[in-house]
């Protein structure tokens, strides 16, 4: 379902660090994580099962477990890391954009575009 590439130290085609926004920039207008939860679970219920979901709900989904894992994080990671990186992979299996090496600054780029888009 996933394939995970790595990314070879010599491609200077791929983004570097540099071009994706830091958590900070990237959640600096995003709802609180309390609203997000109320978000994912409202949209859920409200659903007829199998129901086909949009990019945007998966989008959200993957920031929001994204920003809890950040909050674990300085700790040690663990499961709530690891599903914060299953979430990205789901996003990017379904956008194809190519070569990314970290599934999760992909989710903040496209959550910050997203902000930005919804804002015009």
């Amino acid at each position: 379902m996933f394939e995970i590439r790595i990314c070879d130290p010599d491609d200077t085609d791929r983004p570097t660090p540099a071009d994706w926004p830091t958590p900070e920039q990237a959640y600096a207008n995003s709802p609180s994580i309390l609203d997000e939860i109320g978000w994912t679970a409202r949209t859920l219920t409200a659903l007829k099962c199998f129901t086909e979901l949009d990019r945007d709900f998966y989008l959200r989904k993957a920031a929001l477990l994204d920003r809890i894992a950040l909050l674990d994080e300085p700790d040690t990671p663990g499961d709530v890391t690891e599903t914060a990186v299953v979430a990205a992979l789901y996003l990017l299996d379904l956008d194809q954009p190519g070569v990314i090496c970290d599934p999760r600054a992909y989710v903040r780029q496209q959550y910050a575009l997203s902000l930005t888009t919804d804002d015009q």
